[in-house]
């Protein structure tokens, strides 16, 4: 470009020195070549000859150079730059004089334009191979990368993935002080050794999840999770070397320890079809918040669904998923033959088995999609709906042998059938969050009775209350919200609700259903040992009570949240176990002076957290106080994460009773609970 420039700018001045050189009229006709003749008009171009060409245009003035008319081709020399110029014929009667060739300014210019269009012509053409060759190299890179990654994923086909955890414990006076209830049953388990002021306990577990990803190929991959000391208390199991001192049998001179087992807890596949995806196997499974279905893969989590599954998934139709899953959930009983010559387990009727079928449907984006329209301030909204089918025709409670290997012939009519429906809502806009869900479980089930019986044996009146049916009416909810503000998202304002229905008319939480009450005895078949109901005072049992051929309280309708969402330290996670027949409020600030990715932030660093909670029953009857207000509770913490992933955390929590909480029998009031965490992990 600038050689073509540069020929032109040397070309005109040439041009210009010619034309100052020029001789006036007054000069020899010798030396002066005649005036041309006026050019005639440019006829009208032949478009349809496709002969045409656009006027070429400088670079530098914008001038157009015009081609010469058809007609004019000789007499301009277009198309040949040594062609000689054309003199006008003489007047007649005039003498013919020879004129040598003169200098024509028209010729020259546009011998100049011609040629600079020429360069202007070559240069483009260098610079689109330029061009070319750039796209071909960055489409070779780009290939190149494709190719690369790929071979990443065909060499690691073993992606290892899971935690190390060592937790620490600390409570005081977690049975509140109020004795226990009138079932004999404290509110948590606690110190037994000594009297008077012993109310301190402590304790550490380990753990160490493993969960590593076999991709067979681009489409074939295999899951699997295990739990390698899984929740082993540090100090339990010793083994006491007799040779040291066998008159003294202290666990402190233990020098070595019973190596927990490895507790595999699900392997599933995966196949990627044009259709979709297909998973088989033992797998977990988590669901909008998890209150209902939460598979307990966070850090400090103890509990968590795992299923038999087969689920086939389709692919994305408009942002939207649909998958259909088969749950086996009981195979009641089953036998490995008689010395284990079957070699594996066999079913031995499928009229005992529990099965659930469940479709959902989702519309949820990927974590770049979500970071995509934070940033352009856009509203990610993302949703779901499952509904659940459980059911369970007969039940064999009893399925053990006998000494002659013939199974028992107890088995139960259940005729169960339960609904689960289940929808979340989560909302984000730039630093303002919103997630909600809530779920029921409806339903009944034939017959509540242990096992079968011959009703010849039992009157008929208490036949009929053996048989009766139970029906189950449960809902629950919660939701989270959060605000971000200061800089990189550093301060985190949150507000959190979430609420289980209670069930009136029973006592007890209904957290432990399976716990003997101080409540009217239940009616029991021959050979059976009565079960005792939930009383009043008590603080869990079962809130069934079938004493009467009519009335009683024949249903359970107390929704118990998933043990794997947790909530707060004490209250909650501890001494009911879980969120049921309850609701609370939850207020939270967090704050990360490093800032957070949402905000710009790396998330490392260290991070405080404040809570507080206040949690209250529906029915009063449904705590050991008979009062609705259950207490308050505030936590505090401080974690810490370093780029390469480690995690340690240390919280602290105090539970203050309310009258929710009184022993009634003893006429006691709850005092303050302490408690204190300390966790390390090392994700992968």
């Amino acid at each position: 470009m600038l050689r073509s420039l540069c020929l032109a700018a040397a070309l005109g001045f040439a041009a210009g020195g010619a034309v100052a050189q020029t001789a006036p009229a007054e000069t020899s006709p010798a030396q002066t070549p005649p005036r041309r003749k006026a050019k005639p008009k440019r006829p009208p171009q032949n478009t349809s000859a496709g002969r045409t060409q656009d006027p070429s245009t400088s670079a530098k003035t914008g001038a157009q150079g015009t081609a010469a008319a058809p007609g004019q081709r000789a007499s301009t020399g277009a198309g040949s730059s040594t062609a000689p110029a054309t003199t006008p014929a003489p007047a007649a009667g005039a003498s013919t004089l020879q004129t040598p060739r003169a200098f024509d300014q028209e010729e020259f210019r546009r011998q100049v334009m011609e040629e600079v269009r020429r360069e202007l012509q070559k240069t483009k053409d260098e610079v689109k191979q330029e061009t070319a060759w750039v796209e071909q190299d960055s489409q070779a890179r780009v290939q190149d990368s494709e190719a690369v990654e790929s071979l990443k994923q065909r060499v690691n086909l073993f992606q290892p993935h899971g935690y190390l955890r060592m937790r620490g414990e600390f409570f005081n006076n977690m049975r509140l002080g109020r004795g226990a209830d009138k079932a004999g049953f404290f509110l948590f388990p606690g110190p037994f050794i000594g009297t008077g002021g012993n109310n301190s306990q402590s304790d550490a577990n380990f753990r160490f999840r493993f969960e590593p990803t076999l991709a067979v190929s681009e489409d074939l991959s295999i899951y699997f999770q295990a739990d390698i000391l899984d929740n082993i208390l540090l100090g339990s199991s010793p083994a006491t070397d007799a040779y040291l001192d066998p008159f003294t049998p202290l666990s402190l001179l233990a020098n070595r320890r019973g190596a927990g087992t490895v507790n595999v807890k699900r392997v599933w596949g995966r196949v990627n079809t044009q259709l979709g995806e297909l998973l088989f196997g033992r797998m977990g499974y988590h669901w909008g918040l998890g209150i209902l279905h939460n598979d307990g893969n966070c850090l400090d989590c103890d509990y968590g669904d795992t299923y038999d599954r087969i689920a086939f998934a389709l692919r994305e139709v408009k942002g939207h998923r649909v998958a259909a899953m088969f749950d086996i959930l009981d195979k009641g009983a089953m036998t490995t033959g008689e010395k284990d010559e079957l070699g594996r387990s066999v079913d031995l009727d499928t009229l005992d088995d529990g099965y659930r079928l469940a479709l959902e449907i989702t519309h949820v984006d990927t974590p770049e999609e979500i970071k995509r329209k934070l940033a352009a301030n856009q509203w990610v909204i993302n949703y779901g709906l499952v509904g659940d089918y459980r059911t369970q025709s007969w039940d064999t409670p009893v399925s053990a042998t006998d000494s002659t290997g013939t199974l028992r012939s107890r088995v139960v009519r259940r005729a169960a059938k339960i609904y689960q429906p289940d929808a979340f809502l989560s909302l984000k806009r730039k630093k303002w969050r919103f997630d909600a869900e809530v779920a029921f479980s409806l339903g009944n089930i034939g017959t509540h009775q242990q096992s079968d019986f011959d009703t010849a044996t039992v009157p008929p009146d208490v036949a009929q209350q053996l048989t009766r049916g139970v029906t189950i009416f449960q809902v629950g909810g919660a939701l989270q919200t959060d605000v971000a503000l200061l800089s990189a998202d550093a301060l985190l304002f949150g507000l959190e609700w979430g609420g289980a229905s209670g069930d009136r008319g029973a006592y007890g939480f209904g957290a432990r259903p399976w716990r003997q009450g101080s409540g009217v005895a239940q009616p029991a078949a021959p050979g059976q040992q009565p079960a005792l109901a939930a009383g009043s005072g008590d603080i869990d049992g079962s809130h069934l009570d079938f004493s009467g051929v009519t009335g009683g309280h024949t249903r359970i309708n107390n929704f118990v949240f998933n043990r794997a969402f947790n909530v707060d330290m004490i209250l909650f996670r501890n001494l009911i176990t879980s969120v049921t027949s309850a609701w609370y409020v939850k207020p939270s600030m967090r704050y990360r002076p490093t800032g957070r990715k949402t905000g710009g932030g790396d998330d490392t660093g260290f991070e405080l957290i404040l809570s507080a909670m206040y949690a209250q029953a529906w029915y009063s009857e449904n705590t050991p106080g008979l009062a609705k207000p259950l207490g308050l509770e505030f936590n505090v913490g401080i974690t810490y994460d370093t780029s390469d992933r480690f995690h340690a955390g240390l919280a602290y929590g105090i539970l203050l009773p309310f009258d929710g909480f009184r022993n009634l029998a003893t006429n006691q009031g709850a005092s303050a609970a302490h408690a204190v965490r300390l966790l390390l992990a090392i994700p992968f």
